[in-house]
């Protein structure tokens, strides 16, 4: 198995065999600066490529090869929350990877707009909004980017991003959805009334990836991230652990 995890400024690949419960290769590779959404994503790309190839080079050591990795899991995304948006193309739009600008004062703003304040936020999510958090970040890029808002069509999160990028589908786990500060922890869902105090006019449904388990695969790894990646093409994407699948 092979597992990924993004953290806001490297990313890293693991890779174990569930058998024996031990790690057999590693890779990590930092995120370099970027300048612009597209570049940022960009450079996590090329991050996640590098972070692979030196994790595969680390197999033939041990007499494995890529076809001895069946599945691959898409597991963390620290700090918890950021934002990734994207066009109605499919195209990044903003790219935001932790607390940036003045959105703590949204993240304050929100929980007070919000019916019952915080305790009533901290309730049903089980925590309160920071600048970090993604319903922070959406409410500081409608204030502060009303152009790029125009654009807006769908939203996740940088493990998110990976997902997309591999050939997965619209799709996070519940231990990343709860980042955003926007997950109802008793039905697991997202929580519409929340999300209204961004913004009512938004179509959320459409906007936000499902949540899922991590035992259904969530897709295939397509040809040319598995050309790029150096991995065998078809492998299931999984979202979360997916160690006891």
């Amino acid at each position: 198995m092979l597992t990924i995890d993004w953290s806001a400024d490297s990313t890293a690949v693991t890779i174990t065999d569930i058998a024996a419960r031990s790690i057999v290769a590693e890779g990590r590779s930092l995120h370099r600066s970027g300048t612009t959404a597209t570049e940022t994503t960009a450079n996590w790309w090329q991050s996640l490529v590098g972070a692979t190839h030196t994790a595969i080079d680390g197999l033939a050591a041990l007499g494995l090869t890529i076809n001895d990795i069946r599945l691959i899991e898409l597991s963390g995304n620290e700090p918890g929350g950021g934002l990734v948006a994207f066009d109605s193309s499919g195209i990044v739009c903003a790219a935001i990877s932790g607390a940036h600008g003045d959105a703590g004062t949204d993240a304050e703003r929100l929980v007070t707009q919000f019916a019952g304040g915080a305790d009533s936020w901290r309730e049903i999510t089980g925590v309160i909004p920071g600048a970090g958090s993604t319903v922070a970040l959406l409410s500081w890029l409608r204030r502060t980017a009303p152009e790029t808002w125009a654009e807006l069509h769908t939203i996740t999160l940088p493990i998110g991003f990976y997902t997309r990028q591999l050939g997965g589908d619209h799709a996070l786990s519940m231990s990343a959805a709860i980042g955003s500060a926007l997950v109802d922890r008793q039905s697991g869902a997202w929580c519409p009334s929340m999300l209204d105090v961004v913004d009512v006019t938004t179509s959320w449904k459409v906007a936000l990836p499902r949540i899922t388990d991590a035992a259904t695969p969530v897709g295939l790894l397509t040809n040319n991230a598995a050309i790029a990646l150096g991995l065998p093409s078809g492998r299931p994407l999984h979202v979360g652990s997916a160690s006891g699948s």
